[in-house]
């Protein structure tokens, strides 16, 4: 498994789970599976966590699919928690490219303060 996606129906929180590696094609494909399956949720909240994820995008390809996720018109409207190790985000280039493109987006390292952010209106 390279992610999971989830909805927790008691906080309508979307959560996209990483672990091991994940090529960008799987990277677009989950983003593809939350447009898919979540866009009518208004506002799409999602947390995404990247405590197991083993980063092996290249560099150009890490910031493509950061400006990706800050065009994706589905996602124009989203509030984005990545939760990571402390220390270390395996995301950080992917987090920093979207954040400098318009990407509504913060990182945390517990998922309490991830979700109580996506919660905040």
């Amino acid at each position: 498994m390279s992610y999971q996606i989830t909805l927790d129906e008691s906080t309508m929180l979307v959560q996209v789970i990483y672990a091991g590696p994940a090529s960008l094609t799987k990277r677009m494909r989950a983003v593809s599976d939350v447009c898919t399956q979540y866009a009518h949720l208004a506002p799409l909240n999602i947390l995404v966590d990247v405590r197991r994820l083993n980063m092996e995008l290249s560099l150009d390809e890490q910031k493509y699919f950061g400006e990706y996720l800050a065009t994706h018109p589905v996602l124009a409207n989203a509030k984005v928690a990545v939760l990571h190790p402390p220390g270390h985000n395996p995301n950080l280039i992917i987090d920093a490219t979207a954040f400098a493109n318009g990407y509504r987006l913060a990182q945390f390292n517990l998922q309490r303060d991830a979700a109580s952010w996506l919660l905040q209106p």
